[in-house]
Order: structure tokens, then C-alpha cells, then sequence
């Protein structure tokens, strides 16, 4: 007996000592001929310093480094990844994991602080071709000096550090020396300025490859913007200089700074992207602050300005160049809009004297505009061809003087492309294959210098490409715009893809998808009304949708024909909050099937009924696939939030843009994003008569606006009911309503409609599917006082 309890102590202790027994971190580096741990799936034990706190994150985990000053590890877990910060002074047992390349503890068995405040180790510098191969620095503190340049991975010149998803893989160089750099969208750095070159850089050295052998895929890893520097010093710009308070003749310019300095602003009137940069005036604040704010006076109505900002301290000088901005329009400009759907839409959410226009004729519309033209004609589209009648109106307008230019897709010209082509009117194509000029816009009189041309100009765009199938089969939506900056802004697009600020285009210097630069205004007065404005992929579109996700307060309502990325799903998921804020969308039908593993997988998962549970939406959202024509394309290609309240603010994006991978990163496209309620509840109008034709609904519908006596809640009907019913009610003033569900245990199941609401008479439906035979009440409360209740049978 003393002999077996003997064994088992010496065990435990064997087992202990194994597990505590430190190992040098160099030695958990040693790799085989694959690149793989020789320590691999083995539980070790390794001391360090941390280097990172919470700023690389991995969803809900903190990816944390840890080094001695000759070697550096990799911890994933999320216990250690909440208890360890940047100085602690730690013992850590785990697991030994290749993580495509990079050595990992993962899990974490235990970790003890032994100190904190510790000074991390200093960064070794290295090169970039250095840190191309950086298997010896793999964990490491590393530092790269006189950073000279920085591209997308597509190759495009870079002014900020744009992320999406987890992060955002970048080029940098040191003259024509590289490597790749990866921001976290978990850190500061995500969507900041890139640094005045020369700058240098502090990152940790990572690892990520699928190929073996693993000796590549070496990235380095910013953790904060106190790892980048100027060489020259300054307060270091933290945020991208944003303009607001836009009149005719200023705008005010804001940004923030690391340190305190002063603040500077030199600009001139921008007509061309070719043009030389050659500053004419300036404004000046010499306060030492860290938040920004300048106005710049004395500008010119309806202009697009270049601007270089900086401020300064005794460390030295940051800059952020180039910033534009655009100036509102010449008091002629009107602002008018026109919102057109070709399909029926439900005027019974309509706000008063605000009725949408459905069944529209897209082509009769655009002809009415191409024959009001008076000067210019510029337009980018990825198809056209069958509608003869506009092709004769194009040619007929070139013929009577308009100028006009055209940018298309690579493809082969369509017969009616090549019909413009043959009469004369100049076609500047995609100058690469790899993926698609998508964009669907025209500008009507954009050119036009003439003082009375201001009310002239409109913008076109939308969903639609001109053919007959995408005008009277497809499901779009389009908008016109009469405004002179927007129009000035979609001018200077399209030049960039013509190659050219004249009549002749140039296809040597014509830029498309990542060769193009972020050299528009973004932010519009369109009389009293805020527009946004972007174009793709050099503004990150998707970044932007996000934004205005984050805004929602009551409801996120969307039709779009191509949904896949992850991105924009999850942040809806954040967002949605059952019954409180609402997830709403149709899908087309068609690229949701087995063919669309992804766009089915986002449906599959906001339906809640994908394979896998963990990533289903509970309770799943009102998302719905449309059930028109199979023939037909559900191409409708716009969200909406909060359009269904009167409360809050309605925001309307739209475009060329679907929310995919190739729209955000290759694609050329266009997107407004439209901040006015009007305009946003005929878009809710369209979106309404959608969502009810796929078989869903919205919450509440109005069907009267006449006031009632008093508060009525009628019966249900039919009752009894399987599945579903209807449920009318009148609210003789405005108030904020709740119809609320409950069983016979007094227990609240269901909120049906949880909204402000104005006077009137109103339905909404219970589809009781998924709830179990059995009497149900239901209830009217406004602004939080109990009106009546109700009962009903389920029989199923």
C-alpha cells in the first residue's frame, strides 16, 4: 500500500516538475525541415515580457506577444489574452500549436504575473528585406526606419490605413525595398492618416502561411500609433481631417493630434486631378491644441478645393496631404431629387405629399434628361445595349454639339456600344481585365462653366444598367440629383478612368480599380441635406456602410442582389437587438442557391437555419428571398436605417455597389449615402412592397391617417387563427406604441410593434408559426401606459 501511494506522489510530482520546468524561448523556436515546432503539441513552459495589450485582437481574444530579449512567442487564449498587459513579467504554461507558420500557446494551461511595469525589450531594427524572411524575429519587437511609401496589396498608392474585417494586409517600402505590414482593426491605427514620409515603425513580427515548407508569409505588426513616428517629430495627425459647417464661401476643417501644436491649413481651387499643386491661400491658428478646429473663409461657391493640413511643435512638423473638399453650390443649384422604381411600391407608409414613384419608365425618364442636355454628357456603365431609343437620343445629342465621353467595361462592346462608338462618340474602356467597371452613373451638364448652367446639372444613378431586361425585368432603383458639387465630384471620377480632363481621352494614364486614388470629396451640403459620396476601391465603401450601420438606432432595412460579405453581416448582428432594433432584407433568389456558398451562407445564417448553430441569428431576422420571375434579377442594390421612424435619422445608401468582396476591393463603383428622411421613406416605400411580395412584412403598416376618436385595439383576425393574423388599432395622437404578446402565464413572448408612431389607423400581423397551440393575449401600450388587452386562439 505504501508502495502504491509512493508511485502515485512520485507521479504528480513528475507530472508538476514537467510542467514547471522553464524552458528558454529560443528553444521552443527550434523548427523542423517543415517549418513546424519540434516542440509541437507538447505542453511547455516559457517566461517573457508582454509586449501587447488588447490592440491585435482576433474576435473576442487578445493576441498576445511575450519576448526575452534574444526570442519572442505567441499566446492565444482568451483567459491569458484578459489578464496579461503590455509589461507584465510572466510565467505561462500551453500548448505548442503551428498556427499556419506561426509558433503559438494555445490553449494557455496557466499563467502567473510575477511582475508588471517592466520595460519591454528594445525593438531590434531590421530591413524590410530582413523582415521578408523574419523566422529569427518571429515574436519579436522589430523596427523599420525611413518608411518612403505605402501600397495596397493591389498596389495602390495608400493615405490611410483603411481596415475591414479583422484587418488590412499593406506594402511598405524604404525606397524600393518592401514587406507586408498588417493593421488590426482593433487598433488605433485603423482608418488614421499614414504619416508624413520618412516615418518609422515599431511592430511585432508575425507569421501567417499555409504552404510548406512555412519560410514565408512574414508580416510585422503595429500595435498603436505611438509605434509610428515621424522622423521629423511633430504632434503626429491621429484622425483623418473631416470638413463640416458647408456653405458657399467656407467650410470648417477638424482633426486631432497625439501632441499638442498648432494648426495650418494651405488650399487652392482644384479643376483637374493633373493639375500642378500650387497654393494660393492659407489659414492659421498658432493655439497648441490636440483637437483641431479651423475655418477657412473666402472660398468660391461650388468648387473643389486641395488642401495640405499640418501642425507643429517644437518636436517638428505633421502633415496630411492631400485632403478635398468641396465647397456647396452656386445659389442656382437646387438640390432638387427625383427617386424612380420600376416596380409597384406600398404608398401606404408614405409620409405626407411624399408618394414614390413606382412602375416608372426608366427609359423614358433618362431620355427626357439626355434632351434637356446643353452642354456635356458623361457617363460609366458596365452595360449597354437593346434600348435603341436611348442610343439615337446619345447620338442625336452629340449631333446637336453635346459633348459627350463614355467609360465602359473590358468586355467585348455590345452591339449598341459599338453603335455609339461607329457615330463618332469616344469610348474609353477598362484598361485591365481583372474585375469589372461596375459603375452605373451619368452627369448631365457637369462641364458646363456657364453662370446659368448651375441648375442644369444633374447626376444619375443607381442600380441599373442601361439594357431592356435591367429597365422592365430586372428589380432596380435609380436616383437623379440636380446639384453642382456633386456633380463636380463625379466629374472628377470619371476623368480619372478617361485618363484625361478634355474631350480626348488618353489610355496610357487612365486608372481604374487599384490603380485609382482618393482624390474626391466625400461630404456634400445638397441644399440643407448632407450627402456622402465615394467611389471604389479607392475609398473603402464597405468601411463607410459600416459607419452608418453604427448609427442605427430603431431599424436596418436592406434589398441587395449580391451579399457576402461576412463583414457587413456581422456588424448587422451587433446591431440587431429583437424587438428593440430590427434586421430586415431580401435577398435575390438566385444568388442565395447552392452556387453562392457565401451569399447562401449570410441568408442560411440570418434565417437561422444554417449547419452550423453557433452562427445562426437568434431569434433569425425578417430576411426573405424575393419570388419574382425566375427569369428576372432581384438587382435592387440599397440599405436603409432607420427609414421607418420618425425619430432618429434616416440614412439611404446606394449605388453600383453590391456588399462583396470584389465591389470593396476590385470593382469600379459608386455609392451615395443620402442623410434626409424624405428621400428615405420612398426608398422604405419601395422596400415595404419587397419584403411583403417575398412573403414577409414589416412590423406595422399605416391604412388610415384620418384622427380617430380614441384609442381603439380591435379583434384579431381570423381568431381563432393558424399561423397567422392580423391585428388593427387607432392611435388618436402621436406616441410611442407597443403591441406585446403573452401567454396564459402572463409571460411576454412576442413585441410586434415597438416604434413612434403618428395619429391614424394601423395593422400589423402575428405569424404564430413557431409558438405551440393555445390562448394568447395581446396588448396596446403608448408611451408606456397599458390601453387593452385582448385575447386569441392558436389552433393548429
Amino acid at each position: 500500500m505504501k508502495k502504491i501511494i509512493f508511485t502515485i506522489s512520485f507521479l504528480i510530482l513528475l507530472v508538476n516538475f514537467t510542467f514547471s520546468q522553464v524552458y528558454p524561448i529560443d528553444s521552443i523556436r527550434i523548427l523542423d525541415a517543415n517549418g513546424v515546432p519540434i516542440h509541437n503539441g507538447q505542453h511547455v513552459t516559457v517566461k517573457g515580457v508582454v509586449t501587447t495589450t488588447n490592440e491585435l485582437m482576433s474576435g473576442t481574444t487578445a493576441i498576445k506577444y511575450f519576448q526575452v530579449p534574444t526570442a519572442g512567442l505567441v499566446a492565444f487564449d482568451a483567459a491569458f489574452g484578459n489578464g496579461a498587459i503590455r509589461g507584465d513579467s510572466i510565467v505561462v504554461t500551453g500548448l505548442v500549436t503551428n498556427y499556419s507558420g506561426l509558433i503559438e500557446l494555445s490553449p494557455v494551461d496557466s499563467f502567473h504575473v510575477i511582475a508588471q511595469g517592466i520595460t519591454t525589450p528594445t525593438p531590434i531594427a531590421i530591413t524590410p528585406t530582413q523582415a521578408r524572411s523574419g523566422e529569427q524575429w518571429e515574436g519579436m519587437l522589430i523596427k523599420i526606419n525611413g518608411i518612403t511609401n505605402v501600397k495596397t496589396t493591389g498596389g495602390a498608392v495608400a493615405t490611410t490605413w483603411t481596415t475591414s474585417a479583422s484587418g488590412t494586409n499593406y506594402w511598405i517600402f524604404v525606397g524600393t525595398d518592401s514587406c507586408q505590414v498588417r493593421i488590426y482593426s482593433s487598433s488605433n491605427i485603423a482608418n488614421t492618416m499614414i504619416p508624413a514620409y520618412p516615418f518609422n515603425m515599431v511592430a511585432v513580427m508575425s507569421q501567417y502561411t499555409t504552404t510548406i515548407p512555412y519560410n514565408t508569409g512574414y508580416q510585422i505588426l503595429p500595435r498603436d500609433l505611438n509605434d509610428l513616428t515621424t522622423q521629423s517629430g511633430g504632434p503626429n495627425i491621429a484622425t483623418t481631417p473631416m470638413e463640416s459647417n458647408i456653405s458657399q464661401n467656407s467650410v470648417t476643417i477638424s482633426f486631432t493630434t497625439l501632441s499638442t501644436g498648432d494648426t495650418k491649413v494651405k488650399y487652392f481651387v482644384s479643376d483637374s486631378i493633373s493639375q500642378a499643386v500650387v497654393y494660393t491661400d492659407s489659414a492659421y491658428n498658432a493655439s497648441p491644441v490636440t483637437n483641431h478646429s479651423i475655418v477657412l473663409n473666402g472660398l468660391q461657391p461650388g468648387k473643389i478645393y486641395y488642401a495640405t493640413i499640418s501642425s507643429t511643435n517644437t518636436s517638428g512638423t505633421s502633415t496630411y496631404t492631400p485632403k478635398y473638399f468641396a465647397t456647396q453650390s452656386h445659389t442656382g443649384s437646387t438640390g432638387k431629387w427625383e427617386v424612380y422604381f420600376n416596380y409597384p411600391v406600398d404608398t401606404s407608409v408614405a409620409l405626407p405629399n411624399n408618394k414614390a414613384v413606382g412602375s416608372a419608365d426608366y427609359q423614358t425618364r433618362l431620355i427626357q434628361r439626355i434632351d434637356s442636355a446643353q452642354y456635356s454628357i458623361d457617363f460609366a456603365i458596365y452595360s449597354f445595349n437593346d434600348l435603341t431609343n436611348i442610343k439615337q437620343a446619345l447620338i442625336n445629342a452629340m449631333i446637336r454639339g453635346i459633348k459627350i465621353r463614355v467609360v465602359y467595361d473590358s468586355r467585348t462592346p455590345q452591339s449598341l456600344m459599338q453603335d455609339l462608338m461607329n457615330a463618332g462618340i469616344r469610348v474609353q474602356q477598362r484598361t485591365t481585365t481583372s474585375d469589372l467597371m461596375h459603375n452605373k452613373f451619368f452627369v448631365f451638364d457637369g462641364r458646363n462653366t456657364n453662370e446659368n448652367s448651375y441648375a442644369k446639372k444633374w447626376i444619375w444613378t443607381g442600380s441599373a444598367n442601361i439594357t431592356y431586361q435591367q429597365f422592365y425585368q430586372d428589380i432596380e432603383n435609380t436616383i437623379f440629383i440636380q446639384d453642382e458639387s456633386l456633380c463636380n465630384a463625379y466629374t472628377r471620377e470619371f476623368e480619372e478612368m478617361w485618363g484625361s480632363h478634355n474631350d480626348v481621352n488618353n489610355p496610357s494614364v487612365a486608372k481604374f480599380g487599384t490603380q485609382k486614388l482618393d482624390n474626391t470629396p466625400h461630404i456634400f451640403n445638397v441644399n440643407g441635406k448632407r450627402i456622402e459620396c465615394y467611389f471604389s476601391p479607392s475609398d473603402n465603401i464597405m468601411s463607410k456602410i459600416m459607419t452608418v450601420l453604427d448609427g442605427a438606432d430603431k431599424s436596418i432595412n436592406f434589398c441587395m442582389y449580391d451579399f457576402t460579405l461576412l463583414t457587413i453581416e456581422n456588424k448587422m448582428k451587433t446591431k440587431y437587438y429583437y424587438p428593440t432594433r430590427m434586421v430586415r432584407g431580401v435577398f435575390d433568389r438566385g444568388q442565395v442557391g447552392a452556387d453562392s456558398a457565401n451569399g447562401y451562407l449570410i441568408y442560411a445564417e440570418m434565417k437561422g437555419i444554417s449547419g452550423n448553430p453557433t452562427y445562426n441569428w437568434n431569434p433569425p431576422a425578417k430576411v426573405f428571398k424575393d419570388n419574382y420571375n425566375s427569369s428576372y434579377l432581384f438587382h435592387d442594390k440599397y440599405l436603409l436605417v432607420d427609414a421607418d421612424t420618425l425619430a432618429g435619422n434616416p440614412v439611404v445608401e446606394t449605388g453600383s455597389f453590391n456588399f462583396t468582396n470584389s465591389a470593396q476591393s476590385g470593382n469600379d463603383e459608386n455609392v451615395l449615402i443620402i442623410y434626409d428622411s424624405l428621400i428615405a421613406n420612398q426608398y422604405y416605400q419601395d422596400f415595404v412592397k419587397r419584403i411583403t411580395d417575398a412573403g414577409g412584412s414589416v412590423d406595422v403598416k399605416q391604412i388610415s391617417s384620418e384622427v380617430p376618436a380614441k384609442f381603439v385595439l380591435n379583434q384579431n383576425y381570423p381568431n381563432p387563427f393558424n399561423p397567422v393574423t392580423n391585428i388593427k388599432f387607432q392611435i388618436p395622437k402621436n406616441g410611442f406604441v407597443e403591441i406585446k404578446i403573452y401567454d396564459v402565464l402572463g409571460r411576454l413572448v412576442n413585441t410586434l410593434v415597438n416604434k413612434e408612431l403618428t395619429v391614424g389607423t394601423y395593422e400589423t400581423n402575428w405569424n404564430a408559426g413557431s409558438f405551440s397551440s393555445g390562448v394568447y393575449f395581446y396588448t396596446l401600450e403608448v408611451n408606456g401606459v397599458k390601453i387593452q388587452t385582448k385575447s386569441m386562439a392558436l389552433i393548429k
